[in-house]
């Protein structure tokens, strides 16, 4: 791994809180310029280990270097980092442009610097005309943008954001996370993203790390995490396919162990072409229940032999009732072996 390439590494790191082993041996690298998710459920140690990053939390044992220093002992304050939280945690009696001048302030710069620093960091993210305003007087959106804006003041070489925009609601969230993106992108900022937001971390990140219990499952770019899942913990976290037991598979597909995974888009109900073709898996199972919204349907059905799966439908083609049988097919070049 070369340091000089790499903006943050994070070796062996392990923690305990509370008599529980929170951080099992993390190890971690996010390029110069580029966004990696902390992808997990709560609980997963994402968030302990962006604090302790941050310099927010201590390790128990491990390494954690930041633009080639070794910062595992440094105070917050000297690792040269920003941090974004999901409460924004804005001074509420201080102007947009005191928020976002007071960390500058603090670092030893003149008013008049900082003040220029922190008209520039509002123009860019178009909030300039509200620089006299209180946060109470800003709508969510404005607000997690002042945090961002706070967070870049003092140039960090480093961007820590612990689920930003969780807290907002989908219409201000969707339009936000994706004029970051750009920003991000403009500014060349290396981050990290917590999230457990599977959509977010796919569209935001260059790099995504799946967490479970302290440890990293999985950590690649997220094409690649949707489509060649390394786990069947993963696939079944990503909540994106639909699982058979091999040990039940028809012929050729049946195994003594493991699992066939298939993206859900890939099943879908048979046809006379696809009951026709040597490389379809064609079956049937029970309607479970059906959940509509504006664009599609989305169909919960069993196997005959109890397995559960997800079909979604974009048209609204006639079913059967509840308890009825719809016959399904899926290609067999779409379907994956995982061992686990």
């Amino acid at each position: 791994m070369d340091i000089k390439e790499e903006e943050l590494i994070v070796r062996q790191a392990s923690a305990v809180l509370g008599g529980r082993q929170v951080l099992r041996g993390i190890d971690l690298a996010v390029a110069k310029g580029q966004m990696l998710a902390l992808l997990g459920a709560s609980g997963c140690g994402k968030t302990t280990l962006l604090r302790a990053i941050a310099g927010l939390a201590e390790l128990d044992g491990g390494q954690i270097l930041i633009a080639g220093r070794d910062v595992t002992g440094m105070a917050a304050r000297e690792r040269g980092v920003g941090v974004v939280f999901q409460h924004y945690a804005l001074f509420p009696n201080l102007s947009v442009l005191e928020n976002v001048k007071f960390g500058l302030l603090a670092g030893g710069h003149s008013a008049a610097a900082a003040t220029t620093r922190a008209g520039e960091l509002l123009e860019l993210v178009e909030l300039e005309s509200h620089a006299a305003k209180l946060p109470g007087q800003l709508s969510g959106g404005q607000r997690q943008r002042v945090a961002l804006a706070r967070a870049l003041a003092r140039k960090p070489s480093l961007l820590l954001m612990d689920e930003p925009f969780s807290a907002l609601d989908e219409s201000f969230r969707l339009p936000l996370r994706r004029s970051f993106r750009r920003l991000q992108r403009e500014l060349g900022q290396t981050c990290l993203l917590v999230t457990h937001d599977r959509e977010e971390a796919y569209e935001l990140a260059d790099q995504v790390a799946v967490m479970f219990d302290g440890s990293i499952a999985q950590c690649c770019p997220p094409h690649e995490l949707w489509q060649t899942p390394a786990s069947r913990r993963v696939a079944d976290f990503l909540g994106a396919f639909n699982r058979f037991d091999a040990c039940l598979a028809p012929g050729a597909l049946q195994r003594a162990s493991g699992s066939w995974i298939a993206p859900i888009e890939a099943l879908q109900i048979s046809s006379d072409q696809a009951e026709a073709s040597a490389d379809a898996w064609v079956f049937s199972a029970e309607l479970l229940a059906c959940h509509a919204s504006h664009q599609s349907r989305s169909l919960e059905l069993r196997t005959a032999l109890g397995e559960l799966l997800v079909l979604r439908l974009p048209d609204q083609r006639s079913l059967p009732l509840l308890g009825g049988q719809l016959k399904l097919s899926i290609q067999a070049q779409a379907l994956r072996y995982l061992a686990d």
